[in-house]
């Protein structure tokens, strides 16, 4: 494929085997190869790890819910384990720790073990690090070895299928008339009568500069970067004429920011949220997108690259599925909803 098959992949679950003490209740009973138990304690722990980062407590039905949820995943998860074991599918240990310290390179220099837990809980990940690895590898591998001519079919036509993607959302790939401009602006709203007489005559003395030599804006719009600054600046906003836009920064700052020609400076603009003077840097006309500009919802990526993922992570999801419902048929898995009120 044109990138890692674990880096599109939704794994079936995040978790691992775990023991379980004698005296603790079972949330499920699962065997394909061998008898395990799901732990109602571990599955109490997990639960409470995510209320600790997400800062809310669970009412309880939510709770049960999400415990139902976390060991129905579980138990696939479990079960893929032990087909990987008969079926000699292995994740080898360099190999996993080799992908945890990528993983802590992403986060930063300096990024540790509980750094990586506390990125992975962010995702709703809640086992350890190597688990979680172990797991994307343990899938990458089963799909090279077992689903390899599915996935060779699969990008032999994915081409053709990003088109047809492309086509069939080809209308809602249109981007409006926009402007890029950069903005000097002062926010009133909040503050007291006082500091809204300081802010509003530091703006209009700046307006006042830049209305007697334009290009003085780029120069007031770095001071406005300073902590001592009475107003704040913009140095690169991207405004489309679209309603979510003019209702988000108000009618008069829309008219102005679009009556101006590139390289123009506004006057001083008021409204509800405060003044501001802008200057428009770029002129966009209404366009018709390709699959080379970046897509709508993240720039960073293209419009290819958006449905290509989605089309790889639509067929993988589809893979997994099957391999899921084949190992729940093969296998004996009892849910114990009884314990879950936890």
């Amino acid at each position: 494929m044109k990138r890692s098959i674990a880096a599109t992949l939704l794994v079936f679950a995040a978790a691992a085997a775990f023991a379980q003490t004698a005296i603790d209740k079972p949330a499920a009973t699962l065997k394909l190869t061998k008898q395990e138990v799901i732990s109602a304690r571990q599955i109490k722990l997990y639960i409470d790890r995510i209320e600790t980062a997400s800062g809310q407590k669970l009412a309880p039905d939510k709770r049960t819910e999400l415990a139902k949820d976390m060991v129905e995943s579980m138990v696939n998860s479990m079960l893929f384990a032990q087909y990987c074991e008969r079926e000699k599918i292995v994740a080898p240990e360099a190999e996993v720790n080799a992908m945890i310290q990528q993983m802590k390179a992403s986060l930063g220099s300096g990024a540790d073990d509980a750094k990586l837990s506390a990125a992975l809980l962010q995702q709703g990940i809640v086992v350890d690090a190597k688990s979680y690895v172990r797991q994307q590898i343990l899938l990458k591998n089963y799909l090279q070895q077992k689903r390899a001519d599915e996935l060779k079919a699969m990008e032999k036509n994915i081409t053709d299928e990003v088109l047809k993607a492309y086509e069939l959302n080809k209308s809602k790939l249109v981007r409006p008339d926009s402007v890029r401009v950069s903005v000097i602006f002062v926010d009133l709203r909040g503050l007291s009568p006082e500091d809204k007489k300081k802010a509003s005559d530091a703006i209009r003395q700046a307006a006042g500069v830049i209305k007697a030599d334009a290009r003085r804006f780029d120069e007031i719009m770095l001071k406005a970067g300073g902590k001592d600054s009475l107003y704040k600046s913009t140095p690169s906003l991207l405004v489309s004429k679209t309603p979510e836009f003019q209702g988000f920064y108000g009618e008069s700052f829309m008219n102005a920011v679009f009556h101006l020609k590139e390289g123009e400076v506004s006057s001083l603009i008021e409204n509800e949220a405060g003044l501001q003077i802008v200057r428009v840097n770029e002129i966009l006309p209404q366009k018709q997108l390709t699959l080379a500009d970046p897509y709508p919802g993240d720039p960073r990526i293209s419009i290819s690259y958006f449905f290509e993922s989605a089309i790889h992570s639509q067929f993988l999801a589809k893979l997994q599925a099957e391999l899921i419902a084949q190992l729940r048929k093969e296998g004996t898995v009892k849910i114990y909803e009884e314990n879950l009120k936890l």
